[in-house]
C-alpha cells in the first residue's frame, strides 16, 4: 500500500507545474516528430499520407548567392539567338555548328538540353548526326519523358502505350547502319550519352531534388538494353572525367547514392538528391558564366570562356518556350522563382563537380527527434520556472539563437537543418505550458479568493493568490504557529436585541460588522468569523507578519477611536448607540482547514484562542485587555495598567497577568497618545441621551462575567488556598 504522502503526490501530480510541463513537452515532441514523418511520406507520394503539410527544411532562410565558379558555362538559346538565326525551332545544323565551335574552343563536354526525338529536315539532321559522330569530346543529349512515375526508389519514364518515348533519333546516338528506328542500337556512338533532364516536383510544384536513377522508356519497350540512365547534370559531370566510359554507375543503399568518385550523396525515397543552388535565377548570368548561342555561332564568344569547361546548351528566357521550373531562391525570403531548366542542370553539374564539399546533407531523423525533444523539454522546464513574461522573452531568444545556429550550419557546412519542427516544438510547448499556468493557476487564484476573500482585504488576497502552488502552498493541513487573536463584542447586545424590532437588529449588526471589519482589514487582519455580534480576527496567518501583535493593538486603538463615527451612523438610522469591549492575546495555535467533510473553514484552534475570547468577555466598554505575551511583544510601543488579582474560570489554580491598554505611540521615541477610552465613552453617553427609546439602552446594561477580578477573584483564590501574591 502506498504511504499517504506519496499517494497524495501521485494523486495531485498536476499541481506540480514542472511535471506537467515535462509531460506536455514529451507528448508534443512525439506528435511533432510524427508530423515530420508524415511530411516525408507525403513527399514520397499520396499513398499512406494522413496529414499533408508542405514544409521543406531545405528552403534556406538567408541569402546564399555565390559565384558558381569555373567549370560550367551556359550557352543560352535566347531571344537574341532566335533573332540572329531568324527562325525557331533552329535547324539542327545550328547545333552542329555550335558543337564544332565549342570543341575547337576547348570545351570538355557539351550537353544539349534540347529535344531531338522527332525527325526534321533530312539535310540538317544529317549534318548534326555527322557532327556528333565526328566529335572528339563527349556530348550529352537530352532524353526527356512525357510522364514520370516513382517505383522502388527510382524514376521511371512512362513509354508507349500510356506515354510517348522521346528518345533522340537513332542517327544521333548510334553508328549502326540499320535504319529501323525501333530496332535496338547495335553500335552506340561512344561519345554520345543519353541523359534525363526531368525533375520530380515536390507537392508544392517546386524543384528541390534531382533524380539519380532514371529508367528510360526504351527499356520497357524493349528498344534498348539500358535499365538506367543518368540524370542530365550527373551525366555531364561524369562525361568530363577522363575515364567516363568506365565510370561506375551510382549505387543506392540505405538512403545513400555512391557514385564511385570518393563521395556519397543522400537520396530520398525517390532516389533523388537535393540540389545545392548557387543562387537565384540568372545567377550564372550575373557572374558571367553565360553566353548567347548567337555569339557561339558567330564566333564572338571568347574562346577562353569554354576551355576546360562543361558547356550546357538550352533554352534561356526564350519567348514562347516554357522550359522553366519553380525553384527555391536560396537567397532569403524563402520564396520561389522560375529558373530556366538549363540553369537548374548547370547547378547540378556545379554541385557534382565540387563534391563532396558542395553536396547537401539532410538532417538525420534521429538528430531531428533529439533536437525536438531537448528543445521541447528545455522550453518546458524553463517556462515553468519563471514568470510568463520572462518565459516569453526566453522562448524568443531560444528561437533566434537556434535559427541562426542552424543557418550557420546550412551556410558553412551545407547541412540542411529542419528548423520548422523544432520551432513548432518550442512554440507549442511554450503555449501549452503558459495555457496550463493560466488555466490551473487562475483556478487556484479563484480558490484563494473564494476562501480568503471574506476574511482579508483584496490586496492581501491578491498577494496570496500569487503563491507558487496556490491554496496547497497556503493551507497544507493544520500547522502550529504563533498568532495574535482579537475578539470584539458588543456589551449587553443580547438583552438589547430582545427589545428591538428584528429589522433594526439586522441593520444594527450589519452596520457594526461592516464598520469594524473594514478597520480590521485596514490593519491587515484576517476576519475569522462572526458569531452574532462578536468578531474574531487574527494576525500572522495565512501569511507571515513579524509584527502581528503590534498590528492587532493598533487595530484595537482604531476600533475604539472610530467609535464616534459608528455611533453617529447608527443614530442617523434611528438605531441605538452601542459599546464594545476588546480582548487580545498572542501565543501558539493550530491554524488550517478545520471542519467536516460538508463544511470546512480556515481557522485557528487552541488555548490562545479561548483565552483571547475570555479577555473580550471581561473587557469593559471601549477598553482593551491583553495578555502577557502580547504585552512582551509590544512593550516598547504601549503603556498598560495591570488588572490586579485575576483568575480564569475553568483553569483551577492558574493565575494570569491581564493588562489594560492606557496609551500607545508610533515609535519607541515618539510621544505617548492616550487610549481613547474616555472620549469614546463620553460620545456614547451623549448619543445615548439623544436616543429616544431608553428602554433599549437600559436592557443592555446587564451581562455575565467569565473572568473574576478584584475582590471577587481574591475570594475565589482564597477558597482554593492560593496566595494572590
Amino acid at each position: 500500500m502506498i504511504p499517504p504522502p506519496v499517494g497524495r503526490y501521485i494523486r495531485y501530480w498536476y499541481t506540480y507545474r514542472a511535471v506537467v510541463a515535462v509531460v506536455l513537452a514529451l507528448v508534443l515532441s512525439g506528435a511533432i516528430y510524427w508530423l515530420y514523418t508524415q511530411q516525408a511520406v507525403c513527399n514520397a507520394g499520396p499513398s499512406g499520407c494522413l496529414v499533408k503539410i508542405a514544409v521543406h527544411p531545405e528552403d534556406r532562410l538567408f541569402a546564399n548567392q555565390t559565384d558558381p565558379g569555373p567549370g560550367v558555362v551556359i550557352v543560352g538559346i535566347d531571344n537574341r539567338s532566335a533573332q540572329a538565326i531568324g527562325t525557331y525551332p533552329f535547324p539542327r545544323s545550328v547545333y552542329a555548328e555550335a558543337l564544332k565551335n565549342l570543341e575547337q574552343d576547348g570545351a570538355t563536354v557539351v550537353g544539349f538540353d534540347v529535344e531531338f526525338a522527332d525527325p526534321r529536315d533530312p539535310l540538317t539532321d544529317g549534318t548534326f548526326a555527322r557532327a556528333l559522330a565526328a566529335s572528339t569530346i563527349p556530348v550529352v543529349l537530352s532524353y526527356p519523358a512525357s510522364d514520370l512515375q516513382v517505383q522502388q526508389g527510382k524514376v521511371v519514364q512512362v513509354g508507349p502505350p500510356a506515354g510517348i518515348d522521346q528518345i533522340p533519333l537513332k542517327q544521333f546516338r548510334c553508328l549502326d547502319p540499320n535504319p529501323d528506328p525501333n530496332a535496338p542500337c547495335q553500335k552506340p556512338d561512344p561519345n554520345v550519352v543519353l541523359a534525363s533532364p526531368d525533375f520530380v516536383l515536390d507537392a508544392d510544384g517546386v524543384v528541390r531534388r534531382v533524380p539519380m536513377f532514371v529508367q528510360p522508356a526504351c527499356y520497357a519497350a524493349g528498344t534498348c538494353a539500358t535499365p538506367l540512365i543518368d540524370t542530365f547534370g550527373f551525366a555531364a559531370f561524369r562525361a568530363s572525367q577522363p575515364d567516363f566510359q568506365t565510370f561506375p554507375e551510382p549505387q543506392e543503399s540505405g538512403g545513400t547514392a555512391s557514385v564511385g568518385t570518393g563521395f556519397d550523396m543522400s537520396v530520398d525515397s525517390k532516389g533523388a538528391a537535393l540540389i545545392n543552388f548557387s543562387g537565384p535565377p540568372n545567377n550564372f548570368v550575373h557572374y558571367k558564366h553565360y553566353v548567347s548561342l548567337a555569339d557561339v555561332i558567330s564566333g564572338a564568344a571568347p574562346a577562353d570562356m569554354f576551355k576546360g569547361n562543361i558547356v550546357l546548351v538550352g533554352a534561356y528566357d526564350l519567348s514562347g518556350v516554357n522550359d522553366e521550373q519553380l525553384v527555391t531562391t536560396s537567397a532569403g525570403s524563402n520564396g520561389t522563382l522560375s529558373m530556366a531548366g538549363v540553369e537548374i542542370l548547370a547547378n547540378v553539374v556545379r554541385m557534382m563537380s565540387g563534391a563532396p564539399s558542395t553536396l547537401l546533407t539532410p538532417e538525420p531523423a534521429w538528430l531531428l527527434f533529439l533536437l525536438i525533444l531537448v528543445l521541447g523539454l528545455a522550453t518546458a522546464v524553463g517556462v515553468s520556472r519563471v514568470s510568463v513574461l520572462w518565459g516569453l522573452l526566453g522562448t524568443v531568444v531560444v528561437l533566434v539563437v537556434f535559427t541562426f545556429a542552424m543557418a550557420a550550419l546550412a551556410s558553412f557546412y551545407n547541412f540542411v537543418p529542419d528548423v520548422f519542427h523544432p520551432w513548432l516544438a518550442i512554440a507549442l510547448t511554450y503555449s501549452g505550458v503558459t495555457a496550463y499556468r493560466f488555466l490551473y493557476e487562475d483556478r487556484e487564484k479563484r480558490k484563494v479568493t473564494a476562501i480568503f476573500g471574506q476574511y482579508l482585504k483584496p490586496e492581501i488576497v491578491a498577494q496570496l493568490a500569487m503563491t507558487r502552488r496556490g491554496v496547497d502552498d497556503i493551507m497544507r493541513g493544520g500547522e502550529r504557529r504563533d498568532i495574535t487573536l482579537l475578539f470584539v463584542d458588543i456589551r449587553g447586545f443580547t438583552s438589547m436585541s430582545e427589545s428591538m424590532a428584528p429589522p433594526d437588529v439586522t441593520e444594527l449588526v450589519t452596520t457594526y460588522l461592516d464598520h469594524l471589519s473594514g478597520l480590521i482589514f485596514k490593519w491587515d487582519g484576517t476576519v475569522d468569523k462572526y458569531v452574532g455580534d462578536e468578531i474574531m480576527a487574527f494576525w500572522n496567518a495565512p501569511r507571515q507578519q513579524e509584527n502581528h501583535a503590534l498590528l492587532a493593538v493598533r487595530c484595537a486603538y482604531d476600533l475604539v477611536n472610530h467609535a464616534p463615527e459608528l455611533e453617529q451612523v447608527l443614530l442617523a438610522k434611528g438605531l441605538p448607540p452601542i459599546r464594545w469591549g476588546i480582548g487580545i492575546n498572542s501565543g501558539p495555535a493550530v491554524v488550517g482547514n478545520m471542519g467536516s467533510r460538508s463544511r470546512i473553514q480556515y481557522t485557528p484552534l487552541g488555548d490562545t484562542v479561548n483565552t483571547a475570547a475570555r479577555f473580550c468577555a471581561h473587557a469593559p466598554a471601549f477598553h482593551v485587555l491583553i495578555g502577557e505575551e502580547t504585552y512582551q511583544m509590544c512593550k516598547d510601543y504601549i503603556a498598560v495598567d495591570l488588572v490586579p488579582g485575576v483568575q480564569l474560570k475553568g483553569k483551577s489554580a492558574e493565575t494570569f497577568r491581564i493588562y489594560e491598554l492606557t496609551a500607545i505611540r508610533e515609535s519607541p521615541s515618539s510621544p505617548w497618545v492616550q487610549f481613547p477610552t474616555e472620549m469614546a465613552t463620553q460620545v456614547h453617553h451623549d448619543y445615548t441621551s439623544q436616543y429616544t427609546q431608553q428602554t433599549v439602552i437600559a436592557a443592555g446594561e446587564s451581562g455575565s462575567r467569565d473572568i473574576l477580578v478584584g475582590e471577587a477573584a481574591e475570594q475565589a483564590m482564597a477558597r482554593e488556598g492560593i496566595s494572590p501574591n
